[in-house]
């Protein structure tokens, strides 16, 4: 396997721009939880960039000053204003802990941290992760995946239902040049497949102080696209995802990422509430997995830095089988930075004849527990051996019932696994703004093609009908008698 990591350090940031807060209006332009905008048009009603005013301010009267934001931040200097940790008011993914984030930068060749942070006073602080690429990242970073281009290679991006969104997109996109892209920022967590915030406070309008000065810096700096492909509904997306717009970017749909409420008593009421049809098909599994001869155990934090390694390996195998953008040392790196930052990692294994076999690897943050890897040795275990849904599903979520969360974040992909245990989907956009206004109508196209044909090809959206033929659509979903041909896609990860 080509890798795209040879785990050398990138190059470090360029010295941080410490930018002035800009007055607000006395009037603004959308409300403190604002409504989905149409995705060609900007909630101030303008395409062009609001260098003054703050595109989703309440007005100074009632919100107060806007933050100071500072952008262009190595990891070390955005941890001297939000801390060591990671504020949680937000309730971030773990892939923004800051053991995460070094070693992303140091194991994604050409990436070089740009994050931004705003600091209200008052110990009121967000971080936004970024970072930039100067050319040709893995593809689920580059701008151009986002327009239905592909490289050459074939490589899609984690979890593209659609290779390319329409005919000539390809071509296209090409023919617009490097230049029109790169360098490239992308606000999120790259490997953690997560564009989001975590702050102090549960206030949305730091979010859009951080996009009012993210967005002027960039492009001062030589940026030419911003992208942000990994919005998780929520309402601090929505606000990103507006104030975005108002400098002229467009959003689309990208995805779903599939959860699990744990509204019932115990693992015993949740499974008493599901329809018998899958209650069956869950006993068969767990008697299939029981059946197959391999040892099942779950190790904790610094238990599982022994067999990282293999672990390690493992998840690799499934990412060569079925493509993705992390390889062997992307894993190791980040699987060691989550254990030395001190998070709550829990690995589900499979032991056949003493040899390791088969990984789960899932993190509790808060009362949110987040299946990030998945890695079998089918060749070990065959094909048909149970233990894919015992480790992937049923042990985390008996755990999670014992240790009284409230949500598992399960992320994309294997929908019929997960509607067959109750699983639920959200949907996922990106965006994506480009420098050069005169080519933001044809970007605007070419990622809301590529949005609806990831779109139609997931299904996603599809009204919910009653009676007869919903009952009958139900019955249809999650009903194979097999495993799903493609492993789930562990929460952040990608393909397997």
């Amino acid at each position: 396997m080509t890798t795209e990591c040879c785990g050398t350090t990138s190059p470090e940031a360029a010295a941080p721009a410490q930018l002035l807060p800009l007055a607000r209006p006395t009037t603004g332009c959308c409300s403190t939880t604002p409504e989905p905008a149409p995705q060609n048009t900007s909630c101030c009603a303008t395409a062009e960039p609001v260098q003054e005013t703050s595109c989703c301010a309440t007005g100074a009267d009632e919100e107060g000053e806007p933050a100071a934001v500072t952008t262009g931040l190595s990891l070390e200097e955005a941890t001297k204003v939000v801390g060591p940790g990671l504020p949680l008011a937000t309730e971030p993914s773990p892939y923004l802990l800051p053991g995460w984030l070094k070693a992303t930068e140091a194991s994604l060749d050409n990436a070089r941290a740009w994050h931004s942070v705003a600091d209200r006073g008052e110990q009121e602080t967000a971080l936004l992760p970024g970072f930039v690429f100067d050319a040709d990242p893995i593809v689920d970073a580059d701008p151009r995946t986002y327009l239905g281009w592909q490289p050459a290679s074939g490589t899609v991006a984690c979890c593209s239902a659609t290779t390319s969104c329409c005919d000539g997109a390809v071509d296209e996109v090409e023919a617009l040049g490097a230049d029109a892209f790169f360098p490239s920022l992308l606000l999120g967590s790259p490997l953690g497949y997560r564009s989001e915030t975590a702050a102090s406070v549960a206030d949305p309008l730091l979010v859009a102080d951080l996009i009012d000065r993210i967005v002027p810096s960039a492009l001062e700096s030589g940026i030419r696209s911003v992208v942000v492909p990994w919005l998780h509904e929520g309402e601090h997306s929505e606000v990103l995802s507006l104030a975005l717009q108002a400098y002229g970017g467009h959003v689309a749909f990208h995805g779903e990422s599939h959860y699990l409420d744990l509204q019932h008593a115990d693992y015993d009421a949740y499974l008493a509430a599901l329809p018998s049809r899958k209650r069956r098909r869950i006993s068969q599994d767990r008697a299939r997995a029981a059946a197959s001869g391999a040892r099942v155990e779950r190790l904790d934090r610094e238990e599982i830095r022994p067999l990282a390694g293999r672990i390690a390996e493992l998840i690799n195998q499934n990412r060569q089988k079925y493509g993705g953008g992390e390889d062997e040392a992307h894993i190791g790196a980040l699987l060691g930075a989550l254990l030395d930052d001190g998070a709550d990692v829990r690995a589900y294994l499979a032991f056949k004849d003493d040899r390791l076999a088969a990984a789960v690897v899932a993190v509790r943050q808060g009362r949110r527990l987040f299946v990030k890897w998945a890695g079998f040795d089918y060749e070990i275990l065959g094909e048909r051996s149970g233990l894919y849904f015992e480790l992937v599903f049923d042990r985390p979520v008996r755990d999670s019932f014992e240790e009284g969360l409230a949500v598992i974040e399960a992320g994309p992909g294997a929908d019929e696994a997960k509607r067959l245990r109750g699983f639920r989907p959200r949907q996922v956009r990106s965006a994506i703004l480009l420098a050069d206004e005169a080519l933001r109508p044809a970007a605007a196209r070419l990622h809301a093609a590529y949005g609806e044909a990831q779109r139609q090809a997931l299904g996603a959206g599809e009204e919910e009908v009653a009676g007869v033929v919903g009952r009958l659509r139900a019955r249809l979903r999650g009903d194979s008698a097999y495993e799903p041909v493609l492993p789930v896609q562990p929460e952040g990860g990608c393909c397997g």
